[in-house]
């Protein structure tokens, strides 16, 4: 299709390429128009497309390919899919703290567990192609908008009163009379209706709703801050989720403050569930068989590092207050806040041991080993003693030197090498848990594992979120263009007495309503009621 102006041979007004309807009368003058792309030249008043107009640079097959009601429903289609896909096993975020991504998946979830991590479905929502989709819906989003927004704001903006005999014609709702009596009646009607009313000579424009055109528009902008909101969450600073994982008695550094504040977990506190304790939750507490956690709460103190500016300076750490976070009683401070997230007793703390002779009679009393730090000699009785000759927190294997290999320095699997002093000799024993081997030949005592004790650690979750207003306020500007589109009729009518009285009407949508606004009145003032072209040929099927 060429781009030349086209003149009306009604009327002559000059309308721009692309044009449907002459923009001055409404009578249709191009007939070259694709009519399988358009279906109603009434949406945008017949005024040009550009992705139905230009085809023909690089720039156009672009735009073309982003306003594409197929391509924006494309998109739409596969982030569903990919976002499905996301939740058949649990994210990242969500496995156990410390836990090796690809062992976890591999471990509980087998071949599919393995597939799912190399495609990089565990840390989907921040992957670059799915924020890469996110960002070509928000693309076809805005282009679309554009692309049918800009004709819609000419077309009503120059709306003109006058209207071709054939505009009258076309239109769904029509009637034609030779009678010409009570005109200012029936505008008088209309007004009370609320419609609002133009004058030209004897042609008239009756209107109202026109804010309705305009409701998938205002959806649009909606949903591209809820985009851009989203989208924005992945730029540093603007959104934080981290763990902080503490254990009693520990001071940590708050994650995304550059040393500026720390933390110090004084205590944690765990409350369960009585089974007597008197509440509503008495009959179902005793038809299960564990125990349900009540409350779970850390004490902590909360400190500034006055000392963060000093290059290499050790923490200068000034007391600001102490706390009790617990769930859904969060702290804040700055634009943080620390949530109460769960905790963890697995990480061994200590362990005791007895050492006995060979005839299994204890010698002394039992001693303890503080895994965290482990004192190297023990006094057990009068002139015997254990020494700690070896030691590796999470035991892997002995190298060929003899020494202790530990996988992690988190004490999992602890194992020791010790040696046992009395007056005449001394001898040497490897100790894992539940195994105990001699290494030197004829010992006289073992080592026996007694009991251990575990830490309790709190996990607490820092957030920080800047986009959220962002994201509320195009979920509301949504809601507000669904209202606007749903619920409020675009409503025109047009009235013509150069011969006899014609009137039609157009809505985008709700033609019973129109009708009702319509018949009453002329009824009233003695006109057949409108004619309702689908309703005659739905009769005469």
């Amino acid at each position: 299709m060429e781009l030349n102006k086209i003149t009306c041979e009604s009327c002559n007004y000059v309308n721009p390429p692309g044009t449907q309807l002459c923009q001055s009368c409404g009578k249709m003058i191009n007939s070259d128009y694709d009519k399988n792309k358009i279906k109603d030249l009434m949406r945008y008043d017949g005024s040009a497309i550009r992705s139905k107009t230009r085809s023909k640079s690089v720039f156009d097959k672009i735009w073309i390919f982003f306003t594409s009601i197929k391509v924006g429903v494309a998109i739409i289609a596969i982030i569903t899919i990919a976002a499905s896909i996301g939740t058949i096993f649990p994210q990242e975020y969500f496995i156990p703290v410390g836990a090796d991504p690809q062992q976890y998946y591999t471990e509980n979830y087998g071949a599919l567990g393995k597939i799912y991590i190399e495609l990089g479905f565990h840390n989907l929502y921040s992957s670059w192609w799915f924020i890469l989709l996110n960002g070509m819906l928000a693309l076809s989003i805005i282009a679309a908008s554009i692309d049918r927004g800009v004709p819609l704001y000419k077309s009503l903006k120059n709306q003109r009163v006058k209207k071709h005999p054939t505009f009258y014609n076309r239109q769904r709702l029509n009637l034609h009379s030779d009678n010409v009596n009570n005109i200012e009646n029936i505008v008088r009607a209309l007004k009370k209706k609320g419609y609002k009313v133009e004058e030209d000579h004897n042609h008239y424009l009756f209107e109202k709703g026109r804010l309705s055109r305009w409701g998938p528009y205002i959806n649009h902008i909606g949903l591209i801050l809820l985009l851009f909101g989203s989208m924005l969450r992945f730029f540093p600073g603007m959104y934080v989720d981290e763990l902080i994982y503490i254990i009693e008695g520990e001071t940590v550094q708050v994650p995304e403050t550059d040393g500026q504040y720390y933390l110090k977990n004084n205590k944690f506190t765990i409350d369960i569930y009585d089974e007597e304790s008197g509440t509503v939750f008495d009959d179902t507490l005793q038809n299960i068989n564990e125990t349900v956690v009540s409350n779970y709460q850390t004490d902590f103190t909360f400190y500034e590092n006055k000392s963060m500016d000093v290059v290499g300076a050790t923490p200068d750490l000034q007391k600001i207050e102490d706390y009790s976070v617990q769930v859904n009683h969060p702290y804040r401070f700055d634009l943080f806040e620390i949530y109460q997230a769960s905790y963890d007793n697995s990480q061994m703390k200590s362990m005791t041991f007895q050492l006995e002779d060979n005839d299994n009679n204890p010698v002394g009393e039992p001693f303890t080993v503080e895994l965290d730090n482990p004192h190297q000699s023990h006094e057990i009785a009068d002139g015997v003693s254990v020494d700690m000759r070896a030691y590796a927190p999470d035991f892997l294997e002995i190298d060929e030197n003899g020494s202790l290999i530990s996988e992690t320095p988190v004490a999992k699997n602890p194992a020791f090498v010790f040696e046992v002093f009395d007056s005449e000799s001394s001898e040497l024993s490897l100790i894992q848990i539940m195994n105990s081997t001699d290494i030197t030949e004829n010992n006289e005592y073992n080592v026996k594992f007694v009991e251990n004790e575990n830490h309790w650690a709190t996990v607490l979750t820092l957030k920080k979120d800047l986009t959220m207003p962002l994201i509320a306020t195009g979920f509301v500007i949504f809601l507000v263009g669904l209202s606007i589109g749903s619920y409020i009729n675009h409503r025109r009518i047009w009235i013509n007495t150069d011969d006899g009285f014609s009137i039609s009407a157009h809505t985008n949508k709700n033609y019973f309503g129109l009708k009702k606004d319509i018949n009453p009145i002329l009824r009233e003032f003695g006109y057949e009621e409108i004619l309702d072209r689908d309703s005659q040929k739905n009769n005469e099927i």
